[in-house]
């Protein structure tokens, strides 16, 4: 009889990072001869999408079904640990991990970045979590050293989006710029970046992504009105937040990207497109600290971009960024035994 494993996670949001790691993840365990099931959103979406067994993360009594059915539950990929967009989502899946262990079952956490996580008791609710699971993994040595210093035993695995399945480049010459909504971005800040693309990238087609509807298609409208006030004969065009296959594709056709989420950035380094990072959230902070990559604090006044994007221009492609790969040996090891 095949083994069961159940995936809660941000999963039927339509989110490309999150979409990209669900459906990397639920391949694998395909193939591993797993029967895959998953907590969404949008239950209906995600069984059609990604052909798994789905239940709503809504629905209490189904969440408790879907735990009882399975043997494995495992909560990832992804920043599900972190309290700066809601407290609420950190407790969900904080309680789903306690629900999974009240019924017996094995838990695996599945290549996390945690924190922020702000307050003492989330912050002691979330040790207590990742304490009682099975086996933690964490996708970058920020999160490793976070948990080192909690006295948490875990593992530092890469992201599993860097198995993304990349498409060959041809004559790539496009200027990518990827955004996404946040409170606490400085009130002028789409202003000036539409102020310096157009200075420095005029001659260019700009592709600009929204990763999620929701989140970034109003935003990338903000920026392309502003765009186009300042550079009304810029060409420019938003891509429909569309399929991962589609996203994936697109970016095979960029010669520079500036962008805000973190697995547009990571995308971007697949490729070994030169990329600006745009930080809203630590994460993407660490990934451009790690890829030394030019990098943009959203939340502050930006009186000039001028000596960033000189540096921008300047800027070598980290090779480093090739090579990475998610190393599936330890994760096999644990659901296998």
């Amino acid at each position: 009889m095949a083994k069961r494993a159940l995936i809660s996670g941000y999963v039927g949001f339509s989110n490309f990072g999150d979409d990209l790691i669900f459906l990397i993840l639920t391949r694998h365990l395909k193939a591993l001869g797993f029967d895959v099931s998953a907590l969404s959103s949008n239950p209906a979406l995600t069984q059609k999408a990604f052909k798994v067994n789905s239940y709503g993360y809504k629905n209490f009594l189904e969440v408790i079904k879907a735990i009882m059915a399975n043997d494995y539950l495992i909560s990832g990929g992804g920043s599900l640990f972190q309290n700066a967009t809601s407290n609420k989502s950190l407790l969900y899946y904080i309680l789903i991990i306690f629900l999974a262990k009240f019924f017996g079952k094995k838990v695996l956490i599945f290549a996390h970045g945690i924190g922020p996580i702000n307050g003492f008791f989330l912050q002691w609710l979330t040790k207590i979590a990742l304490k009682i699971s099975d086996f933690v993994t964490v996708r970058d040595v920020y999160s490793y050293r976070l948990l080192s210093r909690w006295g948490i035993k875990s593992q530092c695995v890469n992201d599993p989006a860097w198995d993304i399945p990349i498409v060959a480049k041809e004559n790539p010459n496009c200027v990518g710029i990827q955004l996404r909504s946040y409170k606490k971005m400085h009130p002028i800040f789409l202003k000036q970046l539409a102020k310096y693309v157009g200075i420095y990238f005029s001659d260019k087609k700009i592709m600009i992504f929204p990763f999620q509807a929701s989140c970034d298609v109003q935003i990338c409208r903000e920026f392309e009105r502003e765009l186009k006030k300042e550079y009304p004969h810029i060409q420019c065009e938003i891509q429909t937040a569309g399929s991962t296959k589609l996203i994936i594709e697109n970016f095979a056709k960029l010669e520079r990207l500036i962008a805000m989420r973190f697995h547009a950035c990571l995308l971007g380094l697949k490729y070994k497109v030169n990329t600006m990072a745009l930080s809203y959230d630590v994460k993407v902070e660490n990934l451009a600290k790690e890829y030394n990559l030019v990098c943009i604090d959203t939340a502050q006044k930006p009186d000039d971009y001028n000596d960033v994007f000189r540096r921008f221009m300047e800027q070598k492609v980290d090779t480093r960024a090739e090579s990475p790969r998610f190393d599936w040996r330890m994760i096999d090891e644990f659901l296998l035994k």
